[in-house]
């Protein structure tokens, strides 16, 4: 990954790797939302989707605002996808990734939890722009990948208090505080859930 530190991109790996074995779409509906508030990183809350309960791609979105996880969850996404905005990761097999993915899977000895979850990060802008993520975003990315199967057993009961996390970052300690979404904010497009 272009301008990260070869340390970081390990981490992020070993965390994606984690989530992956532990498979927490087994518990987490695609309709479930996960606020996710981080100060380090600013810029308002995130809401966070485990993907793979439901279809075939596994993984985790962070969408940056209330709008995009909003769209995404009530519209089509052909319709939608110019206004979303989010950084993500899905697992793909590594046979279908690039030749430098590969290598630099082999190179780094990067850690994936099998040939079947190479962990493909990216961050998509308004206007349907995809590109890589930054270090900022794939920070919050790795703290989430970290700490969002302990949230999902310690919040089972999906009652919408708040769980905070500490998280050792690059850029020193982060705080991560997790809350369920009410089910009923979810039909609501209005401001963003407290």
């Amino acid at each position: 990954m272009p301008g990260i530190p070869p340390s970081q991109v390990r981490d992020f790996f070993r965390a994606a790797a984690s989530f992956y074995r532990q498979a927490p779409w087994r518990t987490a509906d695609e309709g479930e939302t996960i606020r996710v508030e981080c100060e380090a990183v600013g810029h308002g809350p995130r809401f966070a989707v485990i993907l793979g309960k439901r279809g075939k791609v596994k993984g985790l979105m962070l969408h940056d605002d209330w709008k995009s996880c909003w769209l995404m969850a009530h519209e089509e996404y052909k319709e939608i996808a110019h206004q979303l905005q989010f950084v993500a990761v899905h697992y793909e097999p590594l046979s279908k990734e690039s030749p430098e993915a590969k290598k630099m899977v082999k190179e780094h000895g990067l850690e994936l939890a099998s040939s079947r979850a190479y962990p493909s990060a990216f961050r998509m802008e308004r206007g349907r722009l995809i590109r890589l993520p930054d270090a900022s975003d794939l920070e919050l990315l790795k703290a989430c990948l970290w700490v969002m199967p302990d949230f999902l057993k310690r919040a089972k009961d999906k009652k919408p208090d708040v769980l905070e996390y500490t998280f050792k970052g690059l850029s020193g300690t982060m705080t991560l505080e997790l809350s369920w979404v009410p089910m009923e904010r979810l039909q609501d497009p209005g401001p963003a859930p407290r």
